[in-house]
């Protein structure tokens, strides 16, 4: 049974490199070790990814996995959710998204990501559950109509980010 998430690693994770080093370093918390922290701090952000990744190979080595046919489409694309919250459990403070494909790039001979399209965060104070979701649906049919023939029934990636990272200009957390 694999080894169940630290909790303050995870949040931690969210946080940027210098912030996460005040805070855990001799003069915070004391935990902060160096170089297994920063691998540990990108497992915990492309966590989803890295898990998407495995989940395709599985696929693909079991025999579960479709035959791929060329299209004039990108090779891989997906929508990335990302979330401005402290702790899972904690109110959510903004959400973005972007539109992101990888695809191969014959000079580099290897895989390739960019930037399709993003969604500009937005605070979500004042918003019920059921209208974040709401938005949410309208984020994804708004990604799927930038892609013909394509479309978009969910978010492959959730990254949550700390909202101290929020770019919101007039966030309170800025002023």
């Amino acid at each position: 049974m694999p080894k169940t998430a630290s909790e303050r690693c995870r949040i931690c994770a969210k946080l940027s490199a210098e912030d996460a080093i005040s805070r855990h370093g001799s003069s915070g918390t004391g935990c902060w070790a160096g170089e297994p922290c920063h691998k540990r701090r990108s497992y915990y952000r492309n966590r989803d990814r890295y898990n998407q990744t495995k989940r395709r190979q599985y696929r693909q080595q079991t025999g579960q996995d479709p035959v791929l046919l060329q299209v004039a489409l990108p090779e891989t694309t997906w929508a990335e959710l990302l979330l401005y919250r402290e702790r899972v459990d904690a109110p959510l403070h903004a959400i973005g998204a972007e539109l992101r494909e990888s695809k191969w790039d014959d000079q580099e001979q290897r895989m390739v990501e960019r930037v399709i399209a993003r969604i500009e965060p937005i605070h979500t104070r004042g918003l019920k559950p059921a209208q974040i979701r709401g938005f949410m649906q309208e984020l994804l049919q708004a990604f799927s109509g930038q892609l013909e023939g394509v479309t978009l029934d969910k978010f492959e990636v959730q990254k949550e980010l700390s909202p101290d990272l929020c770019p919101i200009q007039d966030c309170l957390l800025h002023q």
